[in-house]
């Protein structure tokens, strides 16, 4: 397991920050701070459904680094829901930067460097 991990440490550190992102998720959500209601669209991302998803692409990718499974289209599904993942997180903090009419977050930037990131390694990767 310790040879697989030192040789897929790339998709085990993308499982940690995808499950970073569901833990964000529920602190911020279950702060004791008030926020008056605005219907935006991260107040609909930080709810459970969504955090599962989370939980279940950083699983995968968590899962492909430990093991390294050699079953058929694995680690394409498991590059592409990450990928989906972060694209769409980037885009809802990006859409969510523009409506409370701010410049680029700390959240959208950390997205899109790790969606970059991630691209990079499916393209130049060596396996």
């Amino acid at each position: 397991m310790f040879e697989h991990l030192a040789k897929n440490r790339f998709w085990f550190w993308k499982a940690m920050e995808t499950y970073g992102l569901g833990i964000y998720f529920i602190i911020k959500h279950n702060t004791f701070a008030f926020e008056p209601p605005q219907p935006t669209l991260l107040d609909v991302l930080d709810d459970p459904p969504m955090i599962f998803m989370l939980a279940v692409v950083g699983t995968l990718a968590l899962v492909y680094s430990l093991w390294n499974l050699r079953t058929h289209y694995y680690k394409p599904l498991m590059t592409g829901l990450l990928t989906f993942v972060w694209l769409f997180f980037m885009i809802a903090f990006g859409v969510h930067d523009f409506e409370m009419q701010r410049y680029v977050s700390f959240e959208s930037m950390h997205a899109m460097f790790v969606l970059g990131s991630t691209i990079f390694e499916i393209v130049i990767g060596d396996d």
